[in-house]
């Protein structure tokens, strides 16, 4: 696997993690407003 280009390559699988949860805690937040959740 090939390290894609980041702000900081060192920490690129913490930075992917970080964004897929940050991504997770908005459409939480998007079906908590909604009420589906």
């Amino acid at each position: 696997m090939k390290r894609p280009d980041t702000p900081f390559p060192r920490h690129w699988l913490y930075y992917i993690a970080l964004k897929i949860l940050l991504l997770g805690a908005a459409v939480a937040i998007a079906l908590k407003l909604y009420g589906m959740w």
